[in-house]
């Protein structure tokens, strides 16, 4: 043990450009992967936090985020979320003019000053068009950009301080990876009921080497800058991913979703499928979800409060009230037909949703 921690100060203490201590750590030390987070040893630092005067859990860090009409029932829980937080500022990623027109109403109304929305072109995919933004103008705005979308809630498992200064223990890292908790919100109470692992997570970055967007998961960082991302979930920082704010938001995706890929591929066909008995795949995806233990606290004292009214206007245009009626009691049937195989279903967070997409059975099936 003694031998160990003299390498670890050996390594640690040396110059960024002599050395990379994460590389170095993980090609000599005997332990690397033993931590049970797969973490070990990018998470391994002997610095000290250094207190800074941050008020807020965010101060300093800015969001980045997209947004698209769904979003308008849950905009102002997460926007509070963030506000109580004192994020430095969010900067909002559109690919319509009526999407813009609204949030910039929205945030004068209420006298949000935080806000950038950034346009960015309606023809292609949502990831392509996350890709396209230039990030050069975001750099100086503040010292560190966590990447997001409107349904992750930033939470401290335990009372740690701002985010900032638990990222300064890592002066010589450049991005670092927060992993989801996962939680369907589908009855009044379902916040209470904890939450669980997910599968993968999001980044956040020291805003002066973010050279661009890599996907919705990942930076791209500069050319001289070391590729990869320090996972800090141990520390008990996370994001709570309510994947599905009500069955409603479930609903909402199926119809609105602009994603290519398997959580959404019979999204054309998706009330033709209802009507016929069937379940769309994002719903068996959620039904699948719901049924997971939850045995991590979300850090949350209150649920986030939507705007139900609202929900329901948006679903009308795409769904009648019979429809929603049936695709909810196809739901309840998928779920109890899930309960029953759950031995013969592979075990999340071992298997991506993706994977889950393609390997769920139906409903009929």
């Amino acid at each position: 043990m003694a031998s160990r921690w003299r390498r670890a100060k050996q390594f640690f203490s040396k110059a960024p450009e002599e050395v990379d201590p994460f590389l170095l750590w993980r090609r000599e030390s005997a332990d690397a992967g033993l931590d049970g987070f797969g973490s070990f040893p990018f998470n391994r630092t002997l610095e000290t936090i250094q207190k800074s005067e941050a008020k807020g859990a965010l101060e300093g860090v800015q969001l980045l985020t997209r947004f698209c009409a769904s979003e308008q029932p849950y905009w102002h829980a997460f926007v509070e979320h963030y506000r109580r937080m004192n994020v430095s500022g969010i900067h909002v990623c559109v690919q319509t003019d009526v999407d813009r027109d609204w949030l910039l109403a929205d945030a004068a109304e209420h006298g949000w000053t935080e806000f950038e929305v950034h346009r960015l072109d309606g023809s292609l995919t949502p990831d392509a068009a996350l890709r396209s933004l230039n990030l050069a103008p975001l750099k100086d705005l503040a010292p560190y950009t966590l990447l997001l979308d409107c349904d992750e809630y930033f939470s401290f498992q335990r009372a740690d301080g701002p985010l900032c200064d638990l990222l300064e223990r890592y002066p010589h890292a450049q991005q670092w990876h927060l992993p989801w908790v996962m939680r369907p919100l589908l009855g009044a109470h379902d916040w209470q009921q904890g939450g669980f692992w997910g599968h993968v997570g999001k980044p956040v970055v020291r805003s002066a080497s973010m050279h661009g967007v890599a996907h919705d998961h990942l930076f791209d960082l500069g050319p001289d800058e070391s590729s990869g991302s320090v996972p800090i979930g141990a520390f008990g920082v996370v994001l709570v991913h309510l994947w599905g704010r009500s069955f409603r938001d479930g609903l909402l995706k199926v119809f609105h979703n602009r994603f290519v890929d398997a959580k959404s591929a019979d999204q054309g066909q998706a009330l033709e499928l209802m009507r016929r008995g069937e379940l769309p795949v994002r719903l068996r995806l959620l039904a699948y979800l719901d049924l997971q233990l939850g045995y991590l606290p979300m850090g949350f004292e209150e649920a986030p409060s939507f705007d139900l009214a609202l929900e329901e206007v948006l679903l009308r245009r795409v769904i009648s009230e019979d429809d929603e009626i049936r695709a909810w009691e196809l739901f309840c049937e998928y779920r109890e037909k899930l309960q029953e195989m759950k031995d013969s279903i592979p075990s999340y967070p071992a298997v991506s949703l993706i994977d889950l997409a393609n390997c769920l059975p139906t409903l009929q099936s």
